[in-house]
C-alpha cells in the first residue's frame, strides 16, 4: 500500500482521531491537579499584562551578556542574600525580592537610576526576578529586563561569577 493509498483511507484517519483524541482525554485525566490548580488562578504570579507593566521585557542571555559586557545596565540580583554571597553575576547589586517585600526599601536605594535594569534569580521556575520587576515597576522604575534564565543560565554557560569577601575566602 502507498502513502497516497494509507493518506486516502477512511479507517486510517479515523484510527489517527482516535489515538489523538485518547492521548488528550488521558493527558487531562493524568493531569487534573495541574488543570485544576492552572484554572483557580494560581499560576497567574507567573503572567503580566503589557499594558499594566509597558517597560518589562524578558531577554536572553546573549543580550545580558552583550550589556552586562559593554556596562550597559545595572544588573539585579533578587535572590537571597546568602545565594548572593555565595556567587553572582559580576556587578551585580544584590536587591533581594524577600527583604524589599519585608518593609527593606532602602535597597531601592542602591539602584542605580537613568539605566536599564536586568533582574535575575535562580532561573527555571523561580519568579522572584518578575515579581521584583512589578514591584521596581510599580515604583517608578522604567526599562526593566528579565533575564527569566538566570542564575542557572549563566552559570551553565560559563561566565564569569564574583562572590563576597566572606565566602570567597
Amino acid at each position: 500500500m502507498s502513502l497516497k493509498e494509507i493518506l486516502r483511507d477512511r479507517e486510517t484517519w479515523q484510527g489517527i482521531i482516535i489515538i489523538l483524541s485518547l492521548s488528550l482525554v488521558l493527558g487531562a485525566v493524568s493531569q487534573v491537579g495541574l488543570i485544576k490548580r492552572f484554572l483557580q488562578g494560581e499560576f497567574k504570579q507567573a503572567f503580566f499584562s503589557r499594558q499594566e507593566y509597558p517597560g518589562l521585557v524578558f531577554i536572553s542571555l546573549p543580550e545580558v551578556e552583550e550589556l552586562w559586557h559593554n556596562q550597559q545596565a545595572a544588573i539585579l540580583d533578587s535572590r537571597p542574600s546568602s545565594e548572593f554571597r555565595r556567587g553572582h553575576i559580576p556587578g551585580a547589586i544584590s536587591v533581594p525580592l524577600d527583604e524589599v517585600k519585608s518593609g527593606n526599601y532602602g535597597l531601592l536605594q542602591t539602584i542605580p537610576a537613568g539605566q536599564p535594569l536586568i533582574i535575575y534569580c535562580e532561573g527555571g521556575d523561580c519568579l522572584t526576578s518578575l515579581n521584583l520587576a512589578r514591584l521596581l515597576h510599580d515604583r517608578g522604575f522604567r526599562d526593566l529586563r528579565i533575564f527569566s534564565g538566570g542564575w542557572e543560565e549563566w552559570t551553565a554557560a560559563g561566565l564569569p561569577v564574583e562572590k563576597t569577601e566572606e565566602d570567597a575566602q
